[in-house]
């Protein structure tokens, strides 16, 4: 038999989460959620899976009316588990954030222009761009922040680059949030073709999709809050309190994985037990396939 061929290693790992929509302590989401608490399990999977998380992304909708208790409550639970993960904290503005409070809480400045950023995380280049049009819950980028990207992109990174913007330059099912779209894909994806831009990661949905601009693939996470019940017709809206989730990035050298997770815990078994873990460890890594690959009839 053909000996397996390894791939890389995988370069970096990003948790990416989404629509934490966070009100002041004490209050809930359309009288139904705690989405503090919700946003805490969240973070305890991201640490229980014991992934080398280098970055922490949270794309968008961080509070649901921009109230300032409300950032506070983010930084609150936020801080504590990217300082234990040694990680990078990556945030955008969504349409339900405004961006002075969002500047005053989380980068101490006193300001209504977008917080677009760039963080360099050992070589992978992630980029921030706020999409929230003021006034309005649709998303787009005004000329400067394309100006402002274009520059930014101009010279590629070490190990190219994520781009995060919370309204999802993809297609989706339902005609009401349609117009809640980003304002003009075209350009978004003129921007980025032929750059070094590997995905980009995106929320605004409430939902876990996949797309592609320019070629380059969209990775939305589903909302940490609620998720969008597509089990239903279309032209309807239903939130659904369960199904939450948040994204495992994986980059290799020549690949950008997402993998769903779920934010609650459900009942697990071991389908590894640990005879079959030690058995393996003991076979030299060069037969590992063959010895685990192989049926056994009888």
């Amino acid at each position: 038999m053909a000996a397996s061929t390894r791939r890389a290693s995988r370069t970096h790992v990003v948790a990416h989460l989404s629509d934490t929509h966070l009100l002041a302590p004490g209050q809930l989401l359309h009288g139904r959620v705690d989405t503090g608490a919700q946003l805490r399990q969240a973070l305890s999977r991201v640490e229980q899976s014991a992934e080398p998380i280098d970055a922490l992304v949270v794309s968008g909708d961080l509070t649901d009316t921009a109230d300032p208790r409300a950032y506070a409550l983010f930084r609150e639970i936020v801080d504590p588990v990217v300082e234990r993960l040694g990680a990078v904290l990556v945030t955008t503005g969504g349409n339900h954030d405004e961006r002075r409070p969002l500047a005053a809480a989380l980068h101490g400045l006193d300001t209504d222009a977008p917080q677009d950023r760039v963080h360099d995380v050992r070589g992978l280049r992630v980029v921030t761009l706020d999409s929230a049009v003021p006034g309005y819950h649709h998303g787009g980028l005004d000329d400067a922040q394309y100006a402002w990207l274009a520059t930014v992109l101009a010279e590629p990174a070490e190990h190219g680059t994520l781009l995060v913007v919370h309204h999802a330059p993809i297609a989706y099912r339902s005609p009401t949030m349609t117009l809640l779209d980003f304002d003009d894909v075209g350009r978004l994806g003129a921007a980025v073709a032929g750059t070094d831009v590997r995905a980009v990661l995106s929320g605004h949905l409430h939902v876990t999709s996949f797309g592609t601009l320019a070629g380059i693939p969209v990775l939305v996470a589903g909302g940490v809050s609620y998720a969008d019940d597509i089990a239903v017709p279309p032209e309807l809206m239903m939130g659904v309190d369960g199904p939450q989730s948040w994204n495992l990035v994986e980059v290799y050298p020549d690949d950008v994985v997402s993998t769903v997770a779920p934010v609650t815990d459900h009942p697990t078994w071991a389908v590894l037990t640990d005879a079959v873990r030690e058995y393996l460890a003991a076979v030299p890594e060069d037969e590992r396939r063959e010895v685990f690959s192989r049926k056994r009839t009888g």
